[in-house]
């Protein structure tokens, strides 16, 4: 009796603390040392990074900023958010071990990482679109807290990808009873066209000499797809240990070889670690990066923080590697996002510790098995609450061992169980997870890491692969190039027709498109995506019937079939005809259950109809997939007209550039024929030019069209980059009715980032406009001029903005380019000395000095410099050893070996000013400096000094007739960005 009270007690103490568990979050602002960006660029980038711009503007000068946090709690766990910050998970802390199991960055210190300059260290940085740290990762995005029926709470982010027209939406979720929390992504492209596919997830975590990276595989790939040995590398070092990669330089290991669904890290002296977790096929990409562990990335830990000391990080994505170019001459090649497709994954993030070690994950927790013959010890950090049965199965399933287990999140529980002879024990079952106690051999993956040797990459295949992957890496000139060649190979491969009109539909040559889809049907006329682009193509060229036709047989194929249902929604929509629109849509929603473009369209054909049910059903299932979904917000507004609605609406629009997701829904209502949708959408958004033209043109009261158009007419046009074809036609027309130059200048950018360089060119014939950046991409896109009529576009650029330091490099490279060097240098100079801060200009200036031969003066330049370099950057030191070491060479032929040899124990320095730290000394090629003390002493007569380094030498000693050619090479090619 006794017994059961006691039990009954503790039950009723179990079921209290259950019922007191709750999550729950906060907003607020948080002070941070910040060391902020700035400085804009407003010239109008290259296609790959167009329409956004970088910033170009970094200091190591500290300033207290407020930031907006959003906290979720519960009783085991802390995840902290920075919406302002890209959305980033900033940290997340274990409240029962007392320790952050996440890198937590304590300033926020912005360096030129990201494609557009500013990145930030630590926490979990979403990224989505094309390679290279996300274009939003460093500004603010749109978010939302709520809190769900299930008692969890979320932080939703969300933000418009310009670069791919693709929106992600990534719900950050604490339940309130789990020691884990999730990330659950939702990604869409809703527009007609495949984009470009990337998405990676990237953790931060402390780096320590007792860190193990806890990554399964036999094999690990770079970005270039080569694949080596893991985690045992050539040299007998095992990779997975951080103490073992103190070699050469900053690492990329993508790991893979081995069925996992989990990667993590130990700190092996602190007994914990932290697991990411998800089912396989979510995430198949396992990447570890690590900065060298030499002065070449230690001094990325002063530049990233600090004092939080160095981080690494540990990244999943939905491929195997980041991939580059190079990757596609291996099986590691890159796939293009359907028109019309989503992606949607969840990926659990916990801490574990107190275990003694490691050896399993799943969603239960971190596990550390023993199991022989007789004995299976288990030590466990759970991530949730059970209280049940821990049953032991052998390889059939069959039961082998059963007994009680209760446990609670991030209280390790420890277990040792006699195991039955002969029992085959393969798995442990705790609830609804198992754990699969196969050896690692027998989840060792036969997938091939390597391309056959006789495969030829340059045939008509191979570069029809090129050419795909290209498109894929937005890199649109050289995909076509490339898919050009394919067709000299075989003029009828039906493969690389399809790309050749799917890069006409992206550059707007549609009849060029329709040419090359009716080329492939003339071979194949059930191809799906010749079927899918002469539809489009059609569509474009106002061939109705056809347009019916190609997408009908498009959907004929799986592949093609929701895109192809989806644009005849749309199709007929435009025609007014609502039933047949309703048809497709229902029949794309059919076929995939989640297309966000067909529940939209479905929700304003329920709308126009007054179908309140199915209006109610349609939002239940948006706001599912999309919980801040602004297409829903704005029903509301538009159907209510309430200040209330409008406010909801406009409220959560809080990105960096709000005009950009007021357009992107405006002109999908403009798609559908929805005008008046579409210009209550516009009168709501940011007004500027764009806006305003686009109001012009949707007005049908010619009065109030002239009122928008002499509106916008008015607008600057600072960063106002139109990059949609749909722009492109309003701008069109607009010019058709009306001269403007500035009508012309907006579409001329569309022209040139759709590399249509010639029609760019054409539309800018003005010369007396006073707008800076109209005359850069003037002299950009005009390549018949020549360099005197190029230098007088950029000289009308300074003149109209003499503060812009951009065009006055512009300027300088031009002039170097037609050998004028000393005005070239005559420029810089001027420039530099009103901005010496600005180490771009004075890096120009220091090389324009070395190629004029007047190293004195760049020793000067680089001896007060002070770089915060981009990743991957090496140019100020390379130009400050080949300073140094022609100086010591000019001292050396003057007789002045004194000072020769001084300049040369310079030229071996790492200034630290210089932003580049120095490499581990057996990746130091010192050939040339040794080789030039050898000569010295020979001239000194001084045998045992020389013998000294000529003993130090590597190869032979440079030739002393090309000593100065050799010193000159060290710098004929300048740094560029890695994505």
């Amino acid at each position: 009796m006794k017994k059961l009270l006691t039990l009954l007690v503790l039950a009723g103490i179990s079921c209290s603390a259950l019922a007191q568990q709750k999550a729950s979050y906060r907003e607020f602002t948080e002070a941070y040392t910040t060391y902020p960006f700035s400085d804009p660029d407003p010239i109008p980038a290259k296609p790959k990074l167009y329409p956004y711009f970088r910033f170009d503007g970094f200091t190591s000068k500290a300033v207290r900023k407020k930031w907006k946090v959003v906290e979720l709690e519960n009783d085991y766990i802390k995840v902290k958010i920075m919406p302002e910050i890209g959305g980033k998970v900033w940290t997340a802390y274990d409240k029962v071990n007392k320790k952050h199991f996440l890198y937590n960055n304590e300033v926020v210190k912005f360096r030129d990482i990201a494609m557009r300059g500013p990145w930030v260290s630590g926490g979990i940085e979403a990224n989505y679109g094309i390679i290279g740290h996300t274009p939003n990762s460093a500004t603010p995005v749109d978010y939302k807290v709520i809190t769900k029926e299930d008692g969890s709470v979320s932080c939703i982010v969300s933000v418009l990808d310009l670069l791919t027209r693709t929106r992600w939406v990534l719900d950050i979720n604490l339940e309130k009873d789990k020691g884990y929390f999730t990330t659950r992504s939702y990604w869409f492209n809703q527009t007609g066209m495949e984009q470009p596919y990337y998405t990676w997830m990237n953790a931060g975590g402390p780096a320590g000499d007792d860190l193990k990276f806890l990554y399964p595989g036999d094999h690990y790939i770079g970005h270039d797809g080569k694949a080596h040995n893991w985690p045992e590398d050539a040299q007998g070092r095992d990779l997975s240990l951080y103490s073992e990669n103190d070699f050469k330089g900053s690492k990329s290991y993508h790991v893979l070889g081995a069925y996992s669904k989990y990667f993590g890290a130990l700190w092996k002296d602190q007994d914990y670690g932290m697991i990411r977790y998800s089912n396989r096929g979510d995430k198949l990409g396992k990447k570890i990066f690590l900065w060298a562990q030499s002065g070449q990335g230690k001094i990325w830990e002063n530049l990233l923080t600090d004092n939080s000391g160095q981080y690494v990080e540990l990244q999943s994505g939905r491929l195997y590697n980041q991939n580059v170019d190079q990757s596609s001459e291996t099986p590691f090649k890159q796939i293009g996002f359907t028109p019309y497709a989503n992606d949607s994954w969840k990926e659990y993030w916990y801490p574990f510790g107190n275990i003694n070690g490691f050896t399993h994950a799943n969603s239960t927790g971190a596990f550390n098995i023993s199991l022989n013959q007789t004995r299976l010890d288990l030590q466990l950090s759970p991530v949730k609450s059970y209280s049940g049965h821990m049953v032991l199965l052998d390889k059939k399933g069959h039961e082998v061992h059963k007994e009680a287990i209760e446990i609670e999140p991030l209280h390790p529980y420890e277990k040792s169980i006699k195991v039955p002879e002969n029992a085959e024990l393969q798995f442990i079952q705790i609830g609804d997870d198992r754990i699969d106690l196969s050896a690692a051999s027998q989840k060792t993956l036969s997938r091939p890491v390597s391309t056959p040797a006789e495969f030829d990459a340059g045939s008509y295949y191979g570069l029809y692969l090129m050419g795909r992957d290209y498109y894929n890496f937005r890199k649109y000139p050289l995909a076509e190039k490339t898919i050009k060649a394919s067709l000299e190979g075989n003029a009828y491969f039906v493969p690389s027709l399809v790309e050749m009109a799917k890069i006409k539909y992206f550059k707007m040559e549609y009849d060029s498109a329709f040419y090359y889809s009716k080329k492939a049907l003339s071979i194949d006329t059930y191809n799906g995506g010749a079927n899918y682009l002469y539809g489009l193509s059609a569509d474009k060229t106002a061939r109705f019937y056809d347009a019916l036709d190609g997408y009908e047989v498009a959907a004929l194929t799986p592949q093609n079939r929701n895109a192809a249902y989806t644009r005849l929604g749309h199709l007929y929509f435009k025609k007014n005809n609502l039933a047949r629109a309703e048809e497709y849509a229902t029949l794309a929603l059919d076929d995939h259950s989640r297309n966000m473009d067909a529940l939209q369209v479905l929700y304003v054909l329920a709308r126009l109809k007054g179908d309140m049910a199915k209006m109610a059903a349609l939002e239940k299932r948006i706001v599912a997939l999309n919980p801040l979904s602004h297409f829903v917000r704005f029903e509301h507004y538009f159907q209510t007209g309430s200040e209330k609605s409008r406010t909801d609406f406009t409220a959560l629009i809080r990105n960096e550039m709000p005009v950009e997701t007021y357009l992107e829904m405006a002109i999908w209502y403009g798609n559908l024929g929805r005008a008046d949708e579409s210009v209550a959408l516009l009168e709501l958004a940011p007004k500027n030019a764009l806006t305003l033209y686009w109001l012009s043109f949707r007005s049908d009261d010619k009065d109030r069209a002239d009122k928008y158009f002499q509106e916008a007419e008015k607008m600057p046009l600072d960063y106002v980059f139109p990059f949609r074809e749909e722009t492109a036609t309003m701008l069109e027309q607009l010019r058709s009715k009306r001269n403007s130059w500035k009508v012309n200048y907006l579409l001329a950018l569309v022209h040139a980032f759709k590399n249509n360089k010639e029609k760019s060119n054409a539309l800018l014939n003005e010369t007396e406009v006073k707008f800076a950046p109209y005359y850069i991409i003037k002299e950009r896109v005009d390549e018949g001029a020549d360099i005197k009529t190029r230098l007088a576009y950029l000289d009308k650029a300074m003149k109209l903005a003499p503060g812009q330091w951009r065009y006055k490099i512009l300027y300088s490279k031009l002039l170097e380019k037609s050998g004028s060097i000393d005005r070239s240098i005559a420029v810089l100079e001027k420039q530099y000395r009103k901005t010496p801060d600005n180490y771009v200009a004075g890096l120009d200036l220091t090389r324009l000095y070395m190629k004029n031969d007047e190293y004195a003066k760049a020793e000067a330049v680089l001896s007060r410099i002070r770089v915060l370099p981009f990743e991957g950057a090496t140019d100020s030191r390379r130009y400050y050893r080949q300073t140094k070491l022609m100086l010591a060479y000019k001292a050396y032929k003057k007789g002045q070996y004194k000072k020769a040899l001084q300049k040369l124990e310079e030229s071996e320095a790492w200034p630290e000013n210089l932003g580049v730290g120095k490499p581990y000394q057996s990746m130091i090629d010192s050939n040339l400096e040794n080789s030039m003390r050898v000569y010295i002493y020979q001239k000194l007569k001084d045998k045992e000094h020389g013998q000294q380094y000529r003993d130090l030498l590597t190869k032979e000693p440079v030739n002393e007739a090309g000593l100065k050619a050799k010193i000159e090479q060290i710098s004929f090619k300048e740094d560029e960005y890695l994505f």
